[in-house]
């Protein structure tokens, strides 16, 4: 009789994580989803321009055009992963 309670006890604690695991589910809405979509293409465009890009001037104007092009990279980096978390599996 110990073994059978505890493995209601056990199934019982699993259903809950389970529900409450689908309650606190947040996808992105229709409207959030395609504003991100766009937003990645336009970060993909800039960067296709910046690959062939020669740059010219001071170290410092060097640096932060390699700085504004790694930011743009994390971004999309990040709007990607948002997006293939929503995806359903």
């Amino acid at each position: 009789m110990k073994k059978f309670g505890r493995t209601i006890w056990i199934g019982v604690l699993a259903g809950l994580a389970f529900l409450g695991a689908c309650a606190t589910h947040k996808g992105l809405t229709k409207a959030e989803r395609d504003n991100l979509v766009k937003e990645r293409d336009s970060i993909q465009e800039i960067l296709s321009r910046r690959e062939g890009a020669c740059v010219y001037g001071s170290p410092e104007v060097i640096q932060a055009f390699g700085a504004e092009t790694q930011r743009l990279r994390h971004q999309l980096d990040s709007i990607n992963k948002r997006l293939g978390e929503d995806e359903p599996k």
